[in-house]
């Protein structure tokens, strides 16, 4: 049995069946290993996010195999898992949800017409009927584009032209400081309730170095108060660490954030924040996902940002999607004019995850 890790496995899969069969019918053997004993068989829990994981199949001889999430997994190690399917009468069931029309798994296995002995079946939310009707309309209402072809009416689409197509300057340019009703004097806004504040950073010093303030609502509203935008290329000189940190605190105007999401690569700047007192959170940088998020934030009227951010407009109308990797089967940005839109996804996607119930 794979998964994308052996993490969503049990979250996905494991759990439902431990429920099902009950306690006397499964048994792990070796947990840390993935082995497992289901009704006297012996079953293998295998994560599949890399490469590495071929290694885990390679040599074995299967009878049967169940994959979560199909698409989320190298090529390499589908492959190697079907070639190790040497039992008579062998069979593996596959779910995922739709992804780019040239992905691998779908131009090969779903679409391949040599490979006669398989079945696919198309399902959309309206076939669950566990799932509540007012659900299925709330997840209605968040997408559009891309990701509702997809997630919604279960099509294999590619992602092409703009990557917010939902972003509107008339509905999600606002005055944040009127909205917050901000107190210049106590930077802080005096809505019923507190405000979480958040800052997320995307660091370049050869390339741009910029900084986002979001002020969380109490009803998870997020807005983006104001950005800070530095192009070394167009200033035609690099800063230090030394330097952002100094022009960091100025711009804060006495705002102490709850957290500092940073990317994971900014080793020297994260610790440059530590130093000043800061708390500092690696972002999830999982890119995909992130812009999802962003996506249905800004449909759902749960992200605005404030009018003074010039950079961030221009950008989130320039962001588009890679057209030479959508031809390979990948979702990936085209890396231009993402810089205000990385910093973004940094605070909304790892907020949702991760982020704490409680505000500052």
């Amino acid at each position: 049995m794979l998964g994308k890790t052996a993490a969503t496995l049990q979250r996905n899969v494991l759990n439902d069946i431990f429920d099902l069969v009950g306690k006397s019918n499964y048994k792990w053997i070796n947990k840390q290993q993935g082995e497992l004993m289901l009704y006297n068989r012996r079953v293998y829990c295998i994560g599949a996010s890399n490469e590495e994981a071929e290694g885990k199949v390679r040599g074995a001889t299967i009878a049967g195999a169940y994959c979560d999430e199909v698409s989320l997994y190298p090529q390499s190690v589908f492959n190697q898992l079907m070639a190790r399917m040497s039992i008579t009468g062998a069979s593996c069931f596959c779910n995922t949800n739709p992804d780019n029309p040239n992905h691998w798994f779908y131009t090969e296995y779903i679409k391949n017409r040599e490979i006669e002995d398989k079945y696919v079946w198309h399902f959309t939310m309206d076939d669950n009927p566990n799932l509540d009707p007012d659900y299925i309309k709330a997840l209605k209402q968040m997408y559009r584009g891309v990701w509702y072809d997809r997630l919604i009416d279960g099509k294999w689409v590619m992602a092409e032209g703009l990557i917010y197509d939902m972003f509107d300057r008339n509905t999600h340019l606002i005055d944040c400081k009127a909205y917050l009703r901000y107190d210049p004097v106590t930077k802080k806004g005096i809505l019923p309730g507190s405000i979480k504040w958040l800052v997320g950073c995307d660091y370049g010093t050869a390339t741009v170095m910029t900084w986002g303030l979001y002020a969380k609502l109490p009803n998870g509203t997020i807005l983006k108060v104001k950005e800070y935008y530095y192009d070394a290329v167009k200033s035609r000189a690099q800063k230090t660490d030394g330097e952002f940190i100094a022009e960091f605190v100025r711009w804060l105007d006495g705002i102490v954030p709850w957290t500092v999401y940073c990317d994971p690569s900014a080793v020297s700047w994260k610790l440059e924040l530590a130093r000043k007192g800061y708390r500092v959170l690696n972002a999830d940088n999982d890119v995909i996902n992130g812009i999802r998020l962003v996506g249905s934030s800004l449909n759902m009227g749960k992200f605005y940002i404030d009018q003074s951010c010039v950079n961030t407009l221009r950008e989130y109308t320039g962001y588009v999607w890679d057209s030479k990797a959508q031809l390979v089967g990948q979702d990936k940005p085209l890396k231009q004019n993402d810089h205000t839109c990385d910093t973004d996804r940094y605070v909304l996607y790892t907020e949702s995850k991760y982020g704490l119930s409680g505000v500052y």
